[in-house]
C-alpha cells in the first residue's frame, strides 16, 4: 500500500514538472526521463550533484541518480570517465560492489546507481582513528572479496580510498567509485600530469605513469589496511611531491611502530601488500583475502626489519644536498679558474 502510493506521488510529480527536468533544472520534484523522480538532494559538489529519486519503472524503489555538471560535462576527460564508470558498472553484481541501473535511454549524461545508507570509511576513520585489529582485518577482507571479483573479470579500481567504501547501516559494505577504472577493453585516456588517483594511497607504479594491475589494488589496500590499524596515514606530509617521492624510494614506518597492540602477522600483512615492486606483493587479492581471514596461519618474513624507511627529513636533506652540489661546483671551478689565472698572470 505504502509503495503504490509513493509511485502514484512520483507519477504526480512527473506531470506537473516535466519543464524541470528538461531544463536541466532538477530538483526535488522533478522527473528526469520520465523514469526518476527527485526527492532530495544529497550531496553537491564540485563536479556532480547526487540525488535520490524513485525508479518509476522499478515499483518506486529508491535509486542514486549522479548528474554532472554542465560545465564540467564538458570536459573530454571527464566526459569519459563518466561515461567508462557507468559501462564498467552496469557489468558488475557482487554483493560488496555498488550496484548499477542500466537506463536504455538518456537525454543527459548521468548515472543511476542502488541508494545507500550508511557512511564511508573515510568518516569512521575520522571520527575513531583507528579500528580495533579483528575489525580492520575483517574490513579488509571484504573488500578483497570485491577486488578478485573485479579482477577476474579484468577490471582494476586503481583508486581505492576510504572515501570510496562505503560501511552500511544493514552492515555490509561496497566498493564505489569506478571513475579511473581499467576495464579489459577499455581504451586509454590522457591525462596532464602523473597518473590519476589520490596519492595517499596510490601505488609506486601509479607514480611513475603505469597503468597498474590488480596488484596495484592491492597495495592500495595495504595502505587503508595500515591507516586502519595504526590510526595515521603512511607517508603522510604536507607537500605532495614528498608523499609521492616517498612511496617509490621508502618504505613505511613498521605499524607496530605507532601502534604496539598490532600483532607481528597483522603487521606482515599491510607490509606484504605494501611492498613496491608489485612482484613480491600478494599475487592476488584472494592470496591476500586468505591470510586476512586466518592471520595466525601467517609466516613471519622479516619485512619489518628489511625496511628501508626515507623520512621527509631525510628526503628534503638529500635534495637540499643535490641542489647545493648543483650550485656549488660551477662556483667552485670559477673560483679555481680565476685562481689559475691569477698565478698564471703574476708570473709575468
Amino acid at each position: 500500500m505504502k509503495l503504490g502510493t509513493a509511485t502514484q506521488t512520483a507519477q504526480q510529480a512527473a506531470a506537473e514538472a516535466p519543464a524541470a527536468a528538461s531544463n536541466g533544472k532538477l530538483g526535488p520534484g522533478a522527473v528526469l526521463d520520465g523514469r526518476f523522480a527527485i526527492t532530495e538532494t544529497v550531496r553537491s559538489g564540485g563536479m556532480a550533484t547526487i540525488f535520490k529519486a524513485r525508479d518509476l519503472e522499478n515499483n518506486g524503489q529508491f535509486v542514486a541518480v549522479k548528474i554532472p555538471l554542465k560545465n564540467v560535462e564538458m570536459d573530454a576527460a571527464f566526459y569519459s570517465r563518466f561515461q567508462r564508470e557507468d559501462e564498467i558498472g552496469v557489468e558488475l553484481n557482487h554483493p560488496s560492489v555498488l550496484r548499477f541501473f542500466p537506463v536504455a535511454k538518456k537525454s543527459r549524461l548521468y548515472i543511476v546507481t542502488e541508494f545507500l545508507t550508511g557512511t564511508t570509511l573515510f568518516h569512521v576513520l575520522r571520527e575513531r582513528r583507528r579500528l580495533p585489529e579483528k575489525e580492520a582485518l575483517a574490513v579488509a577482507a571484504r573488500i578483497c572479496d570485491a577486488l578478485q571479483y573485479l579482477h577476474e573479470r579484468g577490471v582494476f579500481h586503481r583508486d581505492l580510498k576510504p572515501e570510496n567504501i562505503m560501511m552500511c547501516e544493514d552492515g555490509s559494505l561496497r566498493l564505489m567509485d569506478f571513475g579511473i577504472s581499467k576495464g579489459a577493453a577499455s581504451r586509454r585516456l590522457t591525462f596532464v600530469g602523473f597518473a590519476p588517483g589520490t596519492p595517499h594511497y596510490m601505488a609506486p607504479e601509479r607514480v611513475h605513469g603505469r597503468r597498474g594491475d590488480g596488484r596495484t589494488d592491492i597495495y592500495s589496500l595495504g595502505s587503508m589496511l595500515y591507516e586502519m590499524l595504526t590510526g595515521k596515514i603512511a607517508f603522510n606530509d604536507e607537500d605532495i611531491s614528498v608523499i609521492l617521492n616517498s612511496r617509490v624510494t621508502g618504505d613505511p614506518e613498521p605499524p607496530r611502530k605507532l601502534n604496539p597492540e598490532i600483532s607481528p602477522q597483522a603487521e606482515e600483512i599491510v607490509l606484504h601488500a605494501m611492498e613496491r615492486d608489485p612482484a613480491r606483493r600478494y599475487p592476488t587479492a584472494a592470496a591476500m583475502q586468505a591470510e586476512l581471514t586466518a592471520p595466525e596461519r601467517v609466516t613471519l618474513s622479516g619485512r619489518r626489519d628489511r625496511l628501508k624507511i626515507a623520512t621527509p627529513a631525510r628526503r628534503r636533506w638529500r635534495t637540499i644536498r643535490a641542489v647545493a652540489f648543483w650550485v656549488l661546483v660551477p662556483v667552485a671551478m670559477q673560483v679555481l679558474f680565476f685562481l689559475l689565472l691569477w698565478r698564471h698572470l703574476s708570473k709575468k
